[in-house]
């Protein structure tokens, strides 16, 4: 099974359901799942790293800022996967090796044109150089 590890705010984004919606669909049309952590383990140490080394590549949503977040993005990092990352427009980065890089989205029709991009890339290395001037 082909996938990509989407870390995102859950609870607390008042959006997740369509942005969840939005990442399913367009998976589905580029022939790659979003693994959904919260739905496919209890969360671990362990299920984590394993679940991200097995993941083609990282989503890492870090709008609201939220420190569960940045720690499964330490571990996506550590493990040196490849990670694009996103948020929303106003959104602070902190301690992101690539920060500089973050595409930013002001609403979901803009969140779901910078998904698309990203997965109709990925049959290329997700270099995120690539996805500049989104």
């Amino acid at each position: 099974m082909s996938y990509f590890y989407v870390i995102c705010p859950v609870g607390g984004d008042p959006s997740f359901a369509e942005k969840k919606t939005t990442l399913e669909t367009l998976g589905r049309a580029n022939g790659i799942d979003p693994f959904f952590p919260l739905d496919n383990q209890s969360f671990s140490n362990e299920s984590t790293i394993n679940a991200i080394k097995a993941a083609e590549f990282v989503l890492a949503d870090l709008s609201l800022e939220r420190p569960s977040c940045y720690f499964e993005l330490g571990i996506a990092e550590a493990l040196k996967v490849r990670v694009v990352l996103i948020a929303a427009t106003g959104t602070a980065i902190h301690q992101v090796g690539n920060s500089q890089h973050c595409l930013f989205y002001s609403n979901l029709t803009e969140y779901q044109s910078h998904i698309s991009r990203v997965l109709s890339m990925r049959a290329r290395p997700l270099e995120m150089s690539n996805l500049t001037g989104l």
